[in-house]
């Protein structure tokens, strides 16, 4: 049963080439994902969605990421959620404009971004088991339901989530349980 649970939240595609690779806010190992699959030439763009609280750990992830550190001095707290646009060796900087803190704000501000060149298939990389609500999200979301959808989760030897004995250790119990919550009331709000 306790694998069970796990093994329900966790949603997993093969990695293979796409147009864009989008990597959610939250986990720093998420990030270092989705860059070394940009540098593997996965795909020719990368958008990393970096909240407030990941400015300085991006950072240090980027060539010249003082640069988001003095834009990050610049916003006011309440705005400070940024996407960090990657292709053809150009970096662009911008606010997310999500309008509220959670996944489906943050995809939702995502099709904002992407819809003058909606790009035909997107990569999202989250932790394993977060990509159950990001796929319910994308179901809710028409931008995505006309896009073709990857959703790869972080290596489980890079994550900081571990699925095998996850209910030993609290932090993981921890999380498996509020994803469980989250995906609860996600699908009550966004029905």
């Amino acid at each position: 049963m306790l694998k069970a649970m796990c093994d329900f939240l966790v949603v997993e595609d093969p990695v293979t080439a796409c147009d864009l690779i989008f990597v959610l806010a939250g986990r720093f190992e998420r990030k270092a994902y989705g860059l070394k699959l940009l540098e593997q030439g996965v795909a020719p763009r990368l958008i990393l969605s970096v909240g407030r609280s990941e400015v300085r750990h991006t950072a240090a992830l980027l060539p010249e990421g003082s640069e988001l550190i003095a834009i990050r001095d610049k916003t006011p707290p309440a705005e400070r959620h940024f996407w960090v646009d990657l292709v053809g060796g150009q970096r662009t900087i911008a606010l997310a404009k999500a309008q509220k803190i959670g996944t489906y704000e943050e995809l939702n501000a995502l099709a904002s971004w992407l819809a003058l060149q909606p790009p035909a298939r997107i990569a999202l990389i989250s932790t394993s088991i977060h990509l159950r609500r990001v796929r319910y999200c994308c179901s809710r979301i028409p931008f995505f339901t006309e896009r073709n959808v990857c959703l790869w989760p972080v290596p489980e030897q890079d994550s900081s989530f571990r699925r095998s004995g996850w209910w030993k250790r609290w932090a993981d119990t921890r999380y498996l349980i509020s994803e469980l919550v989250k995906l609860a009331g996600y699908r009550l709000l966004y029905h």
